[in-house]
């Protein structure tokens, strides 16, 4: 759980591009679909029966009808690509990077009940890099944006987020604003002004 400070606030949440899910899940569904394509042949067509060799060596195999002994194990199959493609959202859902006007954190799920959560306050950065390789990604505006820090995090990667030059400008915004905002309680903790 994020716990943000008394007066911090959150300027924009990012997640990977929706393409990027959809690149993720597309094995997981063709696969799904064809094992549902499968079920719906084991019901529409007449299936042999057991091969006599077969019923010799395992007489008990008799007793079961093919057809339903495929679907039940087209069913296990579906279930099995059903919790991938929910671990698939769950994951893709759960990464995220939050710009607050204070500090970037990254949050990332690296199992069911395993998360990682890291942050770079905003007056640590050096350098915010943008990447964006490929047509698609070029068309559809996504990439990578690292920042770089003075601190021993040095590089802080927002993968295949949509929009990586506005993110940008909205950490530099935040940066310059933090950056104000301590030069003036430095200011007034001194003294409040010039002195000569």
């Amino acid at each position: 759980m994020i716990t943000l400070e008394s007066d911090e606030k959150i300027h924009l949440i990012k997640r990977r591009h929706r393409y990027v899910l959809l690149r993720m899940l597309m094995p997981e569904i063709l696969i799904f679909l064809t094992i549902a394509v499968f079920m719906v042949f084991a019901l529409l067509v007449r299936l042999p029966a057991w091969p006599d060799w077969l019923i010799r060596f395992f007489p008990t195999l008799a007793s079961f009808n093919l057809r339903y002994l495929l679907l039940f194990l087209f069913t296990l199959l579906l279930q099995v690509f059903w919790l991938i493609i929910f671990l698939t959202i769950t994951n893709y859902y759960f990464d995220c990077w939050i710009v607050t006007n204070r500090r970037t954190i990254h949050t990332e799920l690296r199992a069911l009940f395993s998360r990682l959560l890291s942050n770079v306050p905003h007056d640590k950065i050096q350098d915010i890099t943008v990447d964006i390789h490929g047509i698609l990604p070029t068309i559809l505006r996504f990439g990578d944006l690292k920042i770089q820090t003075a601190g021993g995090f040095r590089e802080f990667v927002f993968q295949d987020i949509p929009e990586p030059y506005q993110t940008k400008e909205i950490i530099f915004r935040a940066q310059k604003e933090l950056r104000e905002k301590n030069n003036e309680a430095k200011r007034k903790k001194s003294g409040g002004g010039w002195n000569f």
